[in-house]
């Protein structure tokens, strides 16, 4: 019996070497495929930024210690 699709869209996109052999590494070592760890990684960084008051947003308060 086949598995349910889930609800999904693609995104192609281009990451630097050193950040793809980041996930690369990441992804080997967490056994979690890269599409997985890229979903996680960035909702984790959506909860945080949208934590933030809408006037104080920007990328660099999200990637500040809570």
């Amino acid at each position: 019996m086949p598995r349910t699709k889930k609800d999904a869209r693609i995104l192609n996109i281009k990451l630097s070497s050193p950040i793809y052999d980041k996930l690369d590494a990441f992804c080997e070592e967490s056994g979690m495929s890269k599409t997985v760890a890229a979903e996680k990684i960035f909702e984790q960084f959506f909860e945080r930024y949208f934590e933030i008051p809408e006037a104080e947003r920007s990328v660099f308060n999200a990637l500040k210690e809570r």
